[in-house]
Formats: structure tokens, C-alpha cells, sequence
């Protein structure tokens, strides 16, 4: 039976060891470098993505976000080829963003416009006109309570109208 210590310092070390062999970024995983295989098996761990090793779509989604296309990473997730919470768990591993600049936008937006007040279906139709239509009335009206006006966040939490997306 192996002592405690010994237990410790062996979990320890196997602990560091993942952590670190975790830490990976785009020029770890580009395809043709010394380590290219055994990084990829590293994020496949890492990202607990599905399957015994890492697979064509696994190595599409790392070279798509490494490239800053995260549309192409997610349609392939759309498209049935792998789930969208591997690309998520890749892009985590890799230190990427998986979302889109309006996704980021979307996001981002939504969770200001709930601080503000506003209930989250309010604050899902406020945030679509923010990052799809900024030029419209509910836009504008957006972009100025997100500068912090008083006034266009109280208008906003009275949830006009005219910043009802259209579903």
C-alpha cells in the first residue's frame, strides 16, 4: 500500500502535468509541426470531446478558429458533423472565441440590457436590434442606454413597441 504522501505527490504531479499539456494554443495544433499529433490528443482530452482521439471535424474546428472563422466552425456543428458543444469545448481549450462578432455583440449586449432591468425576453429583443439592426429606433435607443443615458435605459425598460423583434 503506498503511503499517503506518496499518493499526494503522484496526484499532484499528474495534476500539473494535465494543466500544463492543457494549456495549448493555435501554433500547438497546426497541422505538419513535430507535435501536431500528440497536441491534438492533448485538446481531444482536454475538451472531452467524444470518440477514443481526435477526427477530421475536430481538426476542421481547430484550423477554422484558428483562422478567426468561427462561422465555418459552427455550421459544421449545424451541418450534423459534430456537436456544437465540442466546438465550444475546443475553442475553451484553445483560448479562441467560438462566437461570431454579432454572437459577441448578441451576447454581450443582452447581459448589459438584463443589468439595466429589462427581463430577459425584453433584453432578447433589445439585443437583436442592437447587433443586427443598429440603425434602427430600438437600436439607437440601445446604443445610447449602453453609453449609460438615463433616459434611453428607462425608455428601454418600458419595452416599447418598436423594439419588439419580429420572430
Amino acid at each position: 500500500m503506498k503511503s499517503p504522501i506518496k499518493i499526494f505527490i503522484s496526484i499532484f504531479l499528474l495534476t500539473m502535468s494535465f494543466h500544463s499539456k492543457a494549456a495549448l494554443n493555435c501554433s500547438d495544433v497546426t497541422f505538419g509541426t513535430d507535435k501536431y499529433p500528440e497536441n491534438m490528443e492533448i485538446l481531444h482530452n482536454a475538451a472531452r470531446l467524444k470518440g477514443d482521439h481526435f477526427n477530421r471535424y475536430h481538426e476542421s474546428v481547430v484550423e477554422f478558429l484558428c483562422k478567426g472563422d468561427a462561422a465555418s466552425a459552427i455550421k459544421l456543428a449545424d451541418d450534423g458533423y459534430l456537436l456544437l458543444s465540442e466546438v465550444v469545448s475546443i475553442s475553451e481549450v484553445l483560448g479562441l472565441e467560438w462566437r461570431s462578432d454579432l454572437g459577441q455583440s448578441f451576447g454581450f449586449s443582452k447581459e448589459q440590457f438584463v443589468k439595466m432591468g429589462l427581463g430577459l425576453a425584453p433584453a432578447d429583443n433589445v439585443a437583436r436590434y442592437y447587433a443586427e439592426q443598429p440603425q434602427s429606433r430600438c437600436g439607437q435607443v440601445a446604443k445610447r442606454a449602453l453609453e449609460g443615458n438615463p433616459r434611453a435605459i428607462e425608455l428601454l425598460v418600458s419595452f416599447p413597441s418598436y423594439c419588439k423583434w419580429p420572430y
